[in-house]
């Protein structure tokens, strides 16, 4: 969890710290989501370069320095004014902070997958999201909090010292000696038959890597919380307390829950579970009381839904890539993961800003909705034929 702080941080930051910081400049709903949107963007590709850690230096190594390169980016970040006029250099520094924020989830997870025994991926699962999304809300409210009172520069920088602080979860943990390889080239060719073997031509893998696509789980709404706040008559020390310290305590919570689900049922059809969990929340908010008590109640619901989708994700994207090459077949599932938590974010903020904030968490359940429906009869119709199969074969 501590060392997966960053990795959640990061994307706090521009959700909730740049999201509530641009409202009040008067950026866009649509602008805002883009904002966010481009945060994710790294992940939806990152598997192109998750062959890296593992096969050069080690996962420590990669874990020091890309969380060196993720905190300064962020003090970076902090000298930029937001505004209308500087939301293209916000883009590519969000951009630049993010693909570095990849190699250090990379390196957490590749510790993680060797390190844990098969009957605690669940819970492992769970630990690891916790310090996902709670470090979104943590570090995102705490920056809010502090930029209201110090300054944007001061608190980006503030925080980005307390992260590089999580390196220190490092000591202690003894990463496995790797086998010699003979060459770069070789071990890539290694780690690409790897990920066939394991995800494509594996049902479960594939099944896994279908349910990716989908919307389900992903949670999307959150992105716009911090700017839609007005609307629910939130302040911003409200708002950095419910997305953010709250959030952050919350969604932790669900994350643990997550990855206690996954070890009580079927794995894939637990992160369904929790989609339709997200959808019934985001029609409560559009419905219920429009006030900071309303505001409070269904966005910390829907955190902790968030918390659930995460952590039964992991949970059952540990079970489908075994050992190995766990850097390349985590990220190559969390990369198609991440794709639908981009294009919804965008769907949301043009929803929000075209129709209104309920309109858009109609949208957003609807989403989740059709999204399990389409993923059971996938599911139903690839077991179906695994069981014609099987039963040919006993005749």
């Amino acid at each position: 969890m501590l060392l997966f702080l960053p990795f959640g941080a990061t994307s706090g930051f521009v959700s909730v710290t740049i999201g509530y910081l641009a409202k009040q400049q008067g950026l866009g709903d649509a602008a805002i989501a883009g904002l966010v949107a481009t945060n994710l963007l790294p992940h939806t590709f990152k598997f192109f370069w998750a062959p890296l850690p593992d096969t050069l230096l080690t996962r420590r190594r990669w874990y020091l320095i890309a969380n060196v390169v993720s905190s300064l980016t962020l003090i970076v970040i902090g000298l930029v004014p937001v505004s209308p006029q500087t939301v293209g250099m916000l883009r590519t520094l969000i951009f630049t902070n993010s693909l570095a924020i990849t190699f250090l989830g990379m390196a957490a997870e590749g510790l993680m997958a060797t390190v844990v025994s098969a009957d605690e991926r669940g819970r492992a699962a769970g630990w690891l999201q916790a310090g996902n999304l709670g470090g979104s809300g943590i570090g995102g409210g705490l920056a809010l909090f502090l930029a209201q009172r110090l300054g944007a520069q001061a608190a980006f920088t503030i925080v980005a010292v307390m992260l590089i602080g999580c390196s220190l979860g490092l000591i202690g943990i003894r990463e496995p000696i790797r086998q010699a390889r003979e060459s770069l080239v070789a071990a890539l060719r290694d780690v690409l038959r790897d990920l066939w073997d394991t995800i494509i031509r594996s049902r479960n893998g594939l099944l896994a890597m279908i349910l990716c696509f989908l919307p389900i789980g992903s949670a999307a709404a959150t992105g716009l919380f911090a700017a839609i706040a007005g609307r629910w008559s939130t302040s911003a020390d409200s708002v950095a307390l419910y997305t953010g310290l709250l959030a952050g305590l919350v969604s932790a919570a669900g994350c643990l829950a997550g990855g206690w689900l996954s070890d009580q049922m079927d794995r894939k059809r637990a992160y369904a579970v929790t989609g339709v969990f997200l959808a019934v929340i985001a029609i409560a908010m559009a419905v219920g009381p429009h006030n900071e008590v309303g505001y409070a109640a269904f966005t910390l619901a829907y955190q902790f839904g968030s918390g659930l989708a995460y952590g039964a994700f992991t949970g059952f994207v540990l079970e489908a890539i075994g050992r190995g090459a766990v850097a390349t077949k985590y990220n190559a599932l969390a990369s198609l993961s991440n794709i639908p938590i981009w294009y919804m974010t965008e769907v949301d903020g043009r929803a929000s800003e075209a129709w209104g904030p309920d309109v858009m968490l109609f949208v957003d359940a609807a989403t989740e909705i059709a999204g399990v429906i389409v993923f059971l009869t996938i599911a139903w119709l690839l077991l179906r034929g695994v069981r014609q199969s099987q039963a040919a074969g006993v005749h």
